[in-house]
């Protein structure tokens, strides 16, 4: 018997609920795509975020350790909040974020803190101006009460002319006792760390009276410029080797007739472009060569000159790093390689800042200019 005859074919019904599994499956799919785009294009949109505000940082002066601190308090967020706190428009949000972060961490000095602050959240107006007195100082402004040979972060609730009431959320108590001496660090990112004296006078819970004598001393950041002239050799640097003296291969000498066609063919060239006055073509470029000049201004991080005549002032154009030597009258001599760049557009004066000077030249260099009398560094 031939089995496969016996068999009955029997096709499945297509029933409409089909039709609605199939729909389900589309919708999940879309919804799926939907779902995973989004999450690539927020964790994107965080990320430019992130690279914007690193860039806003730069631009506002702060070094990189300071970024790293940044990047320390960005790592600790959420995705949610990253996207909210890093948003031109939501600074504020970011400044009180920033801040409790700061009180539960112990991984960075209070001064460093209080200097992010400033550099990031200064008005123009006010990132520049030096601090004379308590009107100098903004209610919000955060600062830290150092006492007993620690610094504690605050920030100004309310002030006065000679007192101000700082928050004591952070504060620990055994500094929040009336009679006690302090000091309140305040920070200007254009003239560096101030140290006002004082006294705490009353406390409650929720401030501190800090009473101000009248008496403020510079610390941290500030740098010294020396206004008096002096002799400095700049250098290219990496001194151009010394050119090895040609020898003349007899065989290079030989023209073939390829050569001779080559040679006409660039005669022809060089004779249009005269003939047409393109004189430019044929000018020797300006080469970078070391001269000697006097400073404008000296300070330990840069130095402000004139070039001399008969040296263009294009050769900083064609060269990446210069050094920059000069000594003091019964004092040391320094060589440090520098960057070298015009100040402003329009202006015969050029800056060579440092990019070598280790922390024990500087100190060094800042030292000598302290005892000739140096002045507030403005290298603009």
């Amino acid at each position: 018997m031939n089995f496969m005859a016996q068999v009955v074919w029997i096709f499945p019904k297509f029933d409409t609920i089909y039709i609605f599994y199939i729909f389900l499956m589309g919708v999940a799919a879309f919804i799926y795509v939907k779902i995973m785009n989004y999450l690539q294009n927020k964790q994107t949109s965080v990320v430019n975020h992130w690279v914007e505000f690193q860039r806003y940082a730069i631009a506002r002066k702060c070094n990189q350790v300071e970024l790293n601190i940044l990047h320390s308090f960005y790592d600790h967020l959420n995705d949610d909040e990253r996207e909210i706190y890093l948003l031109p428009e939501n600074r504020n949000k970011l400044k009180n974020a920033l801040y409790r972060y700061f009180l539960k961490s112990n991984a960075n000095t209070t001064e460093k803190e209080v200097n992010l602050f400033d550099k990031l959240f200064r008005s123009g107006v006010e990132f520049k101006k030096e601090i004379l007195s308590l009107n100098d100082l903004t209610v919000g402004e955060v600062a830290a009460l150092e006492a007993d040979g620690r610094e504690e972060l605050t920030y100004v609730m309310q002030k006065t002319s000679d007192e101000l009431l700082l928050s004591t959320k952070g504060l620990s108590k055994d500094l929040l006792v009336p009679g006690k001496e302090a000091k309140l660090y305040v920070f200007r990112p254009s003239s560096g760390g101030y140290l006002l004296d004082g006294k705490v006078i009353k406390t409650n819970e929720s401030g501190v009276i800090f009473h101000f004598n009248g008496k403020i001393e510079r610390k941290g950041e500030s740098h010294l410029m020396l206004m008096d002239k002096m002799s400095i050799t700049v250098s290219p640097w990496p001194p151009p080797e010394e050119k090895k003296d040609l020898e003349l291969d007899k065989h290079k000498l030989l023209l073939s007739e390829e050569n001779i066609d080559k040679q006409l063919e660039v005669l022809k060239r060089i004779a249009k472009d005269q003939k047409e006055n393109n004189e430019k073509k044929f000018e020797i470029k300006e080469t970078a060569k070391p001269f000697i000049t006097l400073s404008e201004r000296l300070s330990d991080r840069g130095i402000l000159f004139t070039f001399p005549s008969g040296i263009s002032s294009e050769i900083w154009k064609h060269q990446d790093l210069w050094e920059v030597s000069f000594s003091f009258d019964k004092g040391p001599t320094f060589h440090i390689r520098a960057k070298m760049m015009p100040t402003k557009q329009k202006s015969d004066i050029y800056l060579l800042r440092y990019v070598d000077a280790d922390e024990t030249m500087r100190k060094s260099l800042y030292e000598e200019i302290r005892k000739r009398g140096g002045v507030r560094e403005v290298l603009t």
